[in-house]
């Protein structure tokens, strides 16, 4: 019954926005038609369904975050928005998770000194094994390591991380799945990373990594792999030292069950002969972390209004926008689901892409924890590439600042989903409400069941939707796409992807 209200519900939410009016070929005035056709009573409607209780935090392969799919694919057709390349007319990309629940043992043993689940050592990815015989230590297990050892048969030992990047994020999600997939073109048949990055403290990590886990199906193929402490035991010190020794691993009582899940896609054909050809992805993830019962804690519904019902709400206003102005360039509109749990819808996309990546020249994702600044925008990555003064230009227009990220030992560029369009070379970065610090004014609300509806600042949200949609309009007119500057760390990869 309540699944059956809620669909009514968003019948009559869709039906009670504001109608839809003939298109225009373009916008006359764009901060005037944005003032107009984006309000505060449409924006408010939209973040009341998807961060209502009854959508119970739309956790990843939930029937809430179903609903929320159809509640914008429906907002898509009705604002003249068509399904994507590949979607079959449906808007949906299709996605098959897995969840793993986390070994019952694990024995790992160096050498004959023994290292034990939680203690010492969690599983991060991979199925149960049981191997025995020679051990390899790769260092921080780069091709060049690897070509160098022969690892064939064994257990693969690496350090976490790249010898001159302490970063935990790209350290789990991009070096972690290098070093896992070297070691199984190489023949290893499990892989332990030493934890090497600095300050870091094991039990915290153990615990946010060692539990019940989501990720795309596609890796159960990985191999076997763990992260263990920084340990200065005689039996690590001397593998390090000698490179090779002997020893076992052990992990066994993985529990995996599958599920599905989806991105949602529209397009809008740019108007250009020429620049229509190229794309400007719009993206936030739709989903967040549903409901958790703790102690002494009344209210259990994570109800995600921040993060990142604001977001969506961004991505289908600037839909609408586009919708009914069509510009230059065509624009995707994607809302990506599972990035709470790792990035995993816009991973998914950017291996699987429904417009090719060589026409998609820039990826501009709505995404962010909160705000604690109502008088900025905060634009993660803004500096790196050419758009930066189309970004400040649309800001100001709204009475806004645009700033650049204020808390860069917070990784906050690699922790959304413009992340992995950025690793494949596309100039992404990420608009996000105003921050100023992760303080306590923040984190009240940041992951929190009081991140609902009723706490959030209309006066000032609607300046930053119409700042976002306006740069969008902008960056889908700029006489030439917008690029990364000279030396950005994924300049290389752009000059791969575009053959420039």
């Amino acid at each position: 019954m309540k699944k059956l209200i809620l669909a009514i519900l968003a019948l009559f939410v869709v039906a009670g926005l504001q109608a839809q009016k003939k298109r225009p070929t373009e916008a006359r005035n764009p901060v005037a038609d944005i003032t107009s056709l984006i309000t505060k009573n449409d924006a408010e409607a939209h973040l009341t369904f998807l961060a209502s209780d009854e959508m119970r935090g739309r956790n990843t392969g939930s029937p809430e975050l179903d609903i929320a799919a159809n509640y914008i694919a429906s907002n898509f057709k009705q604002w003249g928005v068509k399904p994507a390349p590949g979607t079959n007319d449906t808007y949906f990309q299709p996605l098959e998770f897995q969840k793993v629940t986390p070994p019952s043992v694990i024995d790992f043993t160096v050498d004959k000194q023994t290292f034990k689940l939680k203690e010492d050592i969690i599983q991060i990815g991979g199925g149960d094994v049981d191997a025995s015989g020679g051990l390899v230590f790769v260092g921080y297990g780069t091709r060049a390591d690897f070509e160098k050892a022969d690892v064939k048969g064994k257990i693969v030992v690496a350090l976490t991380g790249t010898a001159d990047d302490p970063n935990v994020m790209r350290a789990y999600l991009t070096e972690s799945v290098s070093k896992n997939e070297l070691t199984k073109q190489f023949g290893g048949v499990a892989l332990v990373e030493i934890n090497a990055i600095p300050g870091l403290p094991w039990q915290g990590l153990a615990n946010f990594l060692g539990g019940t886990r989501t990720s795309l199906k596609r890796e159960v193929s990985r191999v076997p792999h763990f992260w263990m402490k920084n340990s200065d035991a005689a039996a690590i010190n001397a593998l390090k030292e000698i490179k090779t020794s002997n020893g076992s691993l052990k992990a066994v009582g993985i529990k995996v069950k599958y599920f599905s899940g989806k991105n949602v896609a529209g397009v809008v054909e740019g108007t250009d002969p020429v620049l229509k050809n190229e794309y400007v992805v719009i993206s936030a993830h739709y989903d967040h972390v549903g409901v958790k019962q703790k102690p002494n804690q009344q209210d259990s519904i994570y109800n995600g209004a921040r993060d990142n019902a604001i977001g969506t709400v961004g991505m289908m206003e600037t839909a609408r926008f586009f919708g009914m102005y069509p510009q230059k360039r065509s624009v995707l509109l994607l809302a990506l689901t599972a990035e709470e749990v790792g990035l995993l819808g816009s991973s998914w996309y950017a291996d699987h892409p429904l417009v090719p990546l060589k026409q998609t020249v820039f990826n501009f994702n709505c995404d962010g924890a909160g705000y604690n600044d109502t008088s900025i925008a905060t634009v993660i990555g803004m500096e790196r590439t050419t758009a930066e003064p189309e970004i400040a230009k649309a800001c100001e227009a709204f009475g806004l600042k645009a700033t650049v990220d204020p808390v860069p030992d917070q990784n906050l560029y690699e922790r959304s989903d413009n992340y992995n369009f950025a690793k494949k070379g596309i100039p992404a970065i990420d608009f996000a409400p105003g921050t100023k610090a992760f303080d306590a004014e923040l984190m009240k609300y940041y992951h929190q069941p009081a991140d609902e509806v009723s706490s959030l600042d209309f006066n000032y949200l609607i300046k930053y939707f119409r700042a976002y949609v306006y740069t969008n309009y902008l960056l889908a007119t700029m006489p030439k796409a917008p690029v990364w500057k000279a030396g950005d760390k994924f300049e290389a990869e752009a000059k791969k992807l575009y053959g420039k």
